[in-house]
């Protein structure tokens, strides 16, 4: 075991001993106790880790671990449920594990070494717009323009994103992703193409059919997460009658093909306690089955955008303190876009070393998937491959790097008494004003109306304000328990967590 171990973190610190590790990842696979050994070393090593990269207060060390901790022992629940197809669990752990968690990291290095900055390690993509329903809140919903990235751009995008950033994981969203097609070609083609990469996409679900299913298990290397709003009622509500029928239906298909998913809630100041229930958690990850959960609260981008449906400051602290204790005791892999800022290591947007970037249906390339602004020069996928030009130069531009530069002065390149409050991580939702700067010193180009609204509500004070009143409750906590908290080695962190 400490054998495995050290060789982990040797492939994950340096790049050394990876075909050897790749098999024994291979040997490992066997069965439920070799899985177990490699699961627990890696486990091991990744705690360990946690507690060896950048100078952060250490309890943004510890919510890191506990965070991987919580991945991985999903990803051991899933793959001894006895209900994953051969090849879903054969992509599981020789991609998403394999690829992306551990050979990937060399590759990363090397980047780092050639261009002078570490690349993303994931990008969302939309490649279309179109949906089968239209919900409440969306931010896809603004544009109606029906629009689809033609699947050779699709495609070249997707080879450059490994070739270039060493990256094997890919994020769809949309739009419905299931509603995907050019030129006689749909989603299952690109999963058939590039099965050399994890996808997981976001969908309402409606679209999983018992045949869809079927071939995502015969696949093997993609995970729905299906967005629910909580249960039939408060799905319907947002979602359209009899969505959350049909959202059970698909997870049947998907549990009786072998297909692991997760679920993706949107929190708001009317949902958000029920959303984190022992009621909904219980029913989502135990009964139904789901690996993982998404918290996206809302954000007022999209259609009519508003800051009256955000959560409360208060409801916010809530949702904090009530995921990590998820995270923590039940070891659920459950991430809150907001809130779960020290596992992410803070904002991960605008290409940000180990973050992501975001392209659209048109071509049209952001920051994020919830930042709707796109560079005045380089912001499209279609001109930018006109031009000669790469994704390299597409994370090059003004808006990318300012994002960045904001990103290394609040807490990057900050010595841990000095990081940023990573409660408060987001540059567009929890420093607005700072965003603001931002989007006025580059030029950056709003991409909808719902983005023109949202500037709007800086300029009001509505979001500052919001910022300022969530601030005077997390802040304190912030110096209190991590800045000025006890420091704690990696190996007693480990001991107290169990």
């Amino acid at each position: 075991m400490l054998n495995l171990e050290g060789r982990l973190m040797a492939v994950m610190e340096k790049g050394t001993t990876q075909k050897v590790l790749s098999s024994l990842m291979t040997a490992s696979f066997k069965n439920k106790v070799t899985r177990k050994a490699f699961l627990r070393a890696l486990e091991k090593a990744m705690w360990r880790l946690s507690f060896k990269g950048p100078q952060r207060p250490e309890k943004v060390h510890y919510e890191r671990a506990l965070m991987a901790r919580a991945l991985l022992n999903s990803i051991e629940r899933t793959l001894n449920s006895g209900t994953l197809s051969d090849r879903c669990m054969n992509a599981l752990w020789e991609i998403f594990l394999g690829k992306v968690f551990i050979s990937g990291i060399p590759k990363r290095k090397n980047f780092a070494q050639t261009h002078g900055f570490r690349p993303p390690c994931f990008v969302t993509i939309s490649p279309t717009n179109v949906c089968n329903l239209k919900c409440k809140g969306c931010y896809a919903g603004e544009i109606y323009t029906r629009h689809t990235l033609k699947f050779d751009v699709f495609d070249r995008a997707i080879n450059e994103i490994k070739e270039h950033f060493g990256a094997h994981f890919l994020v769809i969203s949309g739009g419905e992703p299931f509603m995907y097609r050019h030129d006689g070609q749909t989603l299952m083609d690109i999963l058939e193409k590039h099965n050399d990469v994890y996808f997981m996409a976001y969908t309402n679900g409606t679209m999983i059919t018992r045949e869809v299913a079927r071939r995502l298990g015969e696949l093997g290397n993609f995970t729905p997460s299906i967005s629910v709003e909580g249960f039939a009622a408060e799905t319907d509500e947002r979602r359209g009658h009899g969505v959350h029928r049909r959202i059970l239906e698909a997870m049947g298909h998907l549990r009786e093909f072998g297909v692991p998913f997760g679920i993706s809630v949107t929190p708001t100041r009317y949902n958000a306690d029920m959303l984190l229930s022992d009621e909904f958690v219980d029913y989502y990850f135990f009964k139904q089955g789901a690996f993982y959960g998404w918290y996206f609260q809302y954000m007022p981008i999209g259609r009519q955008p508003s800051i009256d449906f955000m959560v409360t400051p208060e409801q916010r602290l809530k949702m904090l303190k009530r995921i990590w204790s998820l995270v923590e005791e039940k070891k659920l892999f459950i991430a809150d876009f907001w809130n779960s800022g020290t596992a992410s290591d803070g904002c991960m947007a605008a290409a940000r070393g180990g973050g992501y970037f975001y392209i659209m249906w048109d071509g049209t390339i952001t920051p994020c998937v919830f930042i709707p602004f796109k560079d005045r020069s380089g912001g499209n996928l279609y001109s930018l491959y006109q031009e000669g030009k790469t994704l390299l130069d597409a994370i090059q531009t003004p808006l990318f790097r300012e994002i960045r530069r904001w990103q290394d002065n609040y807490w990057i390149n900050q010595p841990k008494d000095k990081c940023g409050n990573l409660l408060v991580p987001c540059i567009i939702r929890d420093n607005s004003v700072a965003f603001r700067e931002i989007v006025s010193r580059t030029g950056a180009q709003p991409v909808d109306e719902g983005a023109c609204s949202f500037l709007s509500f800086i300029e009001q004070d509505s979001l500052p304000r919001y910022n300022r009143e969530y601030r005077r409750l997390v802040d304190p906590l912030w110096e209190k328990e991590y800045v000025g908290g006890n420091g704690q080695s990696a190996a007693t962190a480990e001991k107290k967590s169990g």
